[in-house]
């Protein structure tokens, strides 16, 4: 599926995704995550070892939603399946995030090196909103 020109636009900003995934035993997580569009792709970054990863991996379906932090009725939501895992582009992508949205590359908490990082990358397969105008 192809993001329209409405969503983009709006997936275009840097708000805060909050990302929602289900564990292999069906319990539901929630992360707030940044996010950027690749193309057709959505990208997000975490850690190995994080939840949201694990549960990636064992299920690659998930759903992001992107509220708009002046008017939370103007949102975006992309149901999705991860197409790819890159542990090679994570210490890079990590760097990209943290400059759309801190202007300043990422800085790494202690025990977190940039072998950690992972970029998950997402195929929208839903996308729906409100007031996206």
């Amino acid at each position: 599926m192809h993001l329209n020109d409405a969503a983009r636009a709006f997936l275009d900003h840097p708000y805060t995704a909050v990302l929602a995934t289900t564990s292999a035993r069906g319990r539901s997580q929630a992360t707030p995550i940044w996010y950027l569009v690749d193309g057709d792709h959505i990208v997000v970054n975490t850690s190995r070892g994080r939840v949201k990863l694990q549960n990636l991996e064992a299920n690659p379906y998930l759903a992001l939603t992107i509220v708009d932090p002046q008017n939370v009725y103007r949102y975006v939501q992309v149901q999705g399946k991860v197409v790819r895992f890159d542990h090679e582009s994570g210490a890079r992508d990590i760097d990209r995030l943290s400059m759309r949205y801190t202007g300043k590359p990422y800085r790494y908490a202690a025990g977190n090196t940039p072998e950690d990082r992972v970029t998950i990358v997402i195929r929208p397969l839903r996308v729906s909103g409100l007031r996206l105008g």
